[in-house]
């Protein structure tokens, strides 16, 4: 999204913005927390508005933590249903909050708060193996490779070029996406259409596949929830992934 575009959506009143973080706090929304030097995953524990400050969850290491608390800006994004929540803070500080330690930062002085937008989409790696199973409108089963995932929906690979027989705005009740160690998700899945794809084998021979998309049409809250840690922790993957290959 471009800076122009994005500007649009900000807010800089300081009782709109402590609504939106107030509605982060009460859904319970996952926060993605990233600096020059790192990323966790975070969310909104208290808004106080008298002190002009929110806090927030520590990651899950000391290191993390520390990593933060040396940050001189935090960035935060999150994705409630349908829009995505974006903002900074300075410098961060340890606190105690219902007697365990947490992290405090002032109310940022500018939130962006994006609707209508599309779905940030994660490809997903080849292994481990994830895939998504469930039965088709002919009641037939299938499990199919997970390609890509996001709050909206999800690709699926399937190999040859013929798709299985199944129409556009087919739903596919209880439908199983297995993420490995990130979880299982039993969610409905709306049939949208096909794609050919083409490629190279490491043998030279040409190889043809499908990719199938779907969306997701009625995810409950907490599935959400759950889902958006798993996307977040993909995400992260890569993004430690990226800064091997960059420091290889």
């Amino acid at each position: 999204m471009s800076e122009v575009s994005k500007e649009s959506f900000a807010k800089r009143n300081t009782l709109a913005i402590l609504s939106v973080l107030r509605d982060l706090k009460k859904n319970q929304t996952l926060v993605m927390v990233s600096h020059s030097r790192g990323q966790f995953i975070s969310k909104i524990l208290d808004v106080d508005a008298d002190h002009h400050q929110f806090l927030f969850d520590l990651g899950s290491s000391d290191y993390e933590n520390s990593l933060a608390m040396d940050a001189d800006t935090l960035n935060f994004v999150a994705e409630p249903a349908g829009a995505k929540v974006e903002f900074s803070c300075s410098k961060v500080r340890q606190v105690a909050y219902e007697g365990l330690p947490t992290f405090t930062c002032d109310i940022p002085p500018v939130l962006y708060s994006i609707q209508r937008r599309e779905y940030f989409r994660v490809n997903v790696p080849w292994l481990p193996d994830y895939r998504c199973s469930g039965k088709l409108p002919d009641t037939t089963d299938f499990a199919y490779r997970v390609r890509d995932i996001s709050l909206g929906g999800l690709g699926l690979e399937i190999d040859g070029m013929t798709p299985p027989e199944i129409s556009s705005g087919a739903v596919l009740k209880d439908s199983l996406i297995e993420l490995a160690e990130l979880g299982k998700f039993k969610v409905d899945l709306q049939y949208i259409g096909a794609m050919a794809r083409k490629s190279v084998s490491n043998k030279g021979e040409t190889v043809s596949k499908q990719r199938l998309s779907f969306k997701f049409p009625n995810l409950s809250p907490a599935q959400e929830r759950d889902l958006q840690r798993a996307i977040f922790e993909l995400e992260k993957q890569q993004h430690m992934k990226a800064k091997r290959f960059q420091h290889d």
